[in-house]
């Protein structure tokens, strides 16, 4: 699933390419991706100005005119293609957008988790009512996660999964924080020192800020919205490498299963 750098990498794209742009129309192609009824999501977006695109979490939220936000959640495989309105229709497009300028934004989702639906108060939207705070807001500090990890017991590595603790997470950067933070995976939350999380938030803003510059890491189905892969996945260093050499301490790098999920760590370094 893409995370926060590669959500916000199709964020930055779509936000130097839309802004301005009217939605001249809409087609559903793949009517269960909408949440809510597909015929009142194309009445409400035809014809709208977009005017601004944001990431909230993982979500992507397109501000449109007279103020209508239309809320993504790629989930899996979900994808933007912004292509030439010439473009022939692929099997694996989902929503076809039609802008005044010749070109379209396709929605592309291979095995159709990602959703689409319209919103005219993001106050009263429930998903990103439970949003936990972003990585890098100023209000995540060490001592703020000491209390919302009080009573949590769950190991560190799933705790940082937990969308409504820190938003914008997912498996890939949470293995690589905890190892850039030198953390074992498996230690309650609950256990970690003020000190232990402050490194926690210092590696996390570091990866996640590589991991932008790179534009995402493309391991499987993410794309960007050129179609080009992001990069990062050529700098990770212990997600995927079970079985080779640490690059700090030449010790082979373990994978672990926690939650039903691949966790990759050192065992020498993140004792």
């Amino acid at each position: 699933m893409p995370e926060l750098p590669e959500v916000q990498t199709i964020v930055n794209e779509l936000q130097t390419n839309l802004p301005g742009r009217k939605i001249s129309s809409c087609r559903i192609i793949r009517e269960s991706i909408v949440h809510g009824d597909h015929n009142r999501f194309q009445k409400i977006v035809e014809k709208k100005t977009i005017i601004k695109i944001d990431r909230l979490g993982k979500y992507i939220v397109i501000h449109l005119s007279t103020d209508v936000w239309i809320i993504v959640h790629l989930r899996m495989t979900g994808k933007f293609v912004l292509q030439p309105d010439s473009r022939s229709t692929h099997k694996h497009d989902r929503a076809v957008f039609q802008l005044d300028n010749r070109l379209k934004l396709i929605f592309s989702d291979v095995r159709c988790f990602g959703t689409l639906e319209v919103c005219d108060d993001l106050g009263k939207h429930k998903g990103l009512r439970q949003l936990g705070l972003d990585p890098w807001s100023k209000k995540l500090t060490a001592g703020i996660l000491k209390l919302k990890f009080d009573a949590r017991k769950i190991p560190i590595k799933t705790a940082l999964l937990d969308q409504k603790i820190i938003a914008g997470l997912g498996n890939i950067y949470a293995s690589e924080i905890l190892f850039d933070a030198g953390i074992n995976p498996m230690i309650p939350a609950n256990k970690l020192s003020k000190g232990k999380l402050s490194a926690i938030i210092q590696s996390m803003r570091k990866i996640l800020s590589l991991a932008l510059k790179y534009n995402g890491t493309s391991i499987s189905d993410y794309r960007r919205v050129d179609e080009k892969q992001g990069m990062f996945q050529n700098f990770l260093k212990v997600y995927g490498k079970a079985d080779q050499k640490c690059l700090n301490c030449s010790s082979k790098i373990e994978k672990i299963v926690q939650n039903q999920r691949s966790t990759f760590l050192c065992p020498l370094c993140q004792k």
